[in-house]
């Protein structure tokens, strides 16, 4: 009898594993991408073929569904290229498409009878609803680490700037150093969740951030701070998720000031 208690255990953890890995399509510092694609009509296009190219010039490829859906889950916080072509439709570009990091982005293609080429500029504004994930958060991009005043230099005092987040008063000493407590909806210190890069960065005795080496700034492209409604991908304890991810490869130049002179100098925009 427990031989048969067991396997049906573990039949049904490894059901479990599966369905969750089809359901959830982005992890605690990655993001993904659907949509739907349709023709002149309104109805869905079926086997319409979907090309994802990122900034740093990966390619994934896919096709649409019984239901015109695409999907490209796990996918790196960047900008990326969606072209979508189907049999006697024009082939359609869409530019400009934003990923941020655990959120979804909807980008759905409308195609036009076979003809020239279309190309779409897709705006990067964040919609006001997300339709796609009842989490809640604040996605804190690399433009605004670098306008706000941060003579510390500490990332984690900006974790504050998410609804239902308070923290303790800063002080210079706090320099390079992940001593900053933050508090989500009442919750203790303690009772949040540190990833980095995809990888664990509470400490393993108290289960928080004291003393923990924080990324520069300069190498931060975007954290999130999930304070409720988060998915079984992200989180362990009962405050908030705090997710950030640095900077990758590109294939573009970028103008950066020095952090010492405020000198610009051309450098590649790569890892750290």
């Amino acid at each position: 009898m427990r031989l048969r208690e067991l396997i049906a255990i573990i039949v049904t953890v490894g059901a479990v594993g599966v369905f969750a890995g089809s359901v959830y399509g982005q992890t605690a510092t990655t993001g993904q991408i659907v949509g739907v694609v349709t023709d002149p009509s309104g109805a869905v296009v079926v086997g319409a073929k979907v090309t994802l190219t990122s900034d740093a010039g990966v390619r994934r490829e896919g096709v649409t569904g019984d239901n015109g859906r695409y999907t490209f889950p796990a996918l790196d916080p960047g900008v990326y290229v969606v072209e979508v072509m189907g049999s006697g439709f024009a082939p359609i570009k869409l530019e400009g498409i934003i990923v941020k990091i655990t959120e979804t982005t909807v980008t759905d293609a409308a195609l036009k009878v076979a003809g020239a080429p279309t190309t779409v500029s897709v705006t990067g504004e964040t919609p006001l609803v997300q339709t796609e994930s009842s989490a809640r958060g604040t996605v804190i991009d690399e433009k605004v680490i670098q306008d706000l005043p941060l003579p510390t230099r500490n990332f984690q005092q900006l974790l504050t700037l998410t609804a239902g987040t308070s923290g303790t008063l800063q002080n210079s000493s706090e320099l390079g150093r992940g001593d900053v407590a933050v508090y989500v909806n009442g919750q203790r210190a303690i009772s949040n969740n540190v990833i980095v890069n995809g990888v664990d960065a509470n400490s393993i005795g108290t289960g928080e951030n004291p003393n923990l080496a924080v990324p520069s700034i300069d190498s931060l492209q975007e954290f999130i701070v999930q304070t409720s409604m988060y998915d079984a991908s992200a989180g362990r304890n009962a405050g908030g998720n705090v997710a950030a991810v640095t900077k990758s490869g590109t294939e573009r130049f970028t103008v950066m000031p020095t952090s010492s002179c405020g000198i610009r100098r051309w450098m590649p925009t790569t890892s750290s």
